[in-house]
């Protein structure tokens, strides 16, 4: 959160990003990382880090990075679908939600399925 609250206010769009649960099990743990907006290619969300986790990641590729392979993201679609979601502050046009790891039944923060994007 404080990243991303760098980021706004140095004129970064940013917004937090994450999995509720591993491979769709609660019990497989959670992860939040950073998405940053880029006017490239007509604009686009992409993944970024504060301290890249190794060589020859980019911004081009979300699924360069440590997290984003076959261990975390197995299926993309099924009971072991890892989902990706982005919280979103425009609750008239929400059409989903950000899921709380810590609450899962409260379904009352905004969100964006960023699902797809990941298994790209």
């Amino acid at each position: 959160v404080t990243f991303v609250a760098a980021l706004r206010a140095a004129g970064v769009p940013a917004r937090l990003v994450g999995t509720p649960a591993w491979e769709g099990d609660p019990d497989n743990g959670n992860h939040n990382w950073v998405e940053i907006w880029r006017e490239t290619n007509g604009g686009e969300w992409s993944f970024v880090e504060a301290k890249p986790a190794g060589g020859g990641e980019t911004l081009d590729n979300p699924c360069d990075k440590w997290f984003c392979n076959a261990a975390h993201f197995p299926a993309a679609s099924g009971p072991n679908q890892t989902m990706v979601y982005a919280a979103r502050f425009d609750r008239t046009e929400n059409a989903s939600i950000y899921p709380l790891a810590w609450d899962l039944a409260n379904r009352d923060v905004p969100g964006v399925d960023r699902s797809a994007d990941y298994y790209a």
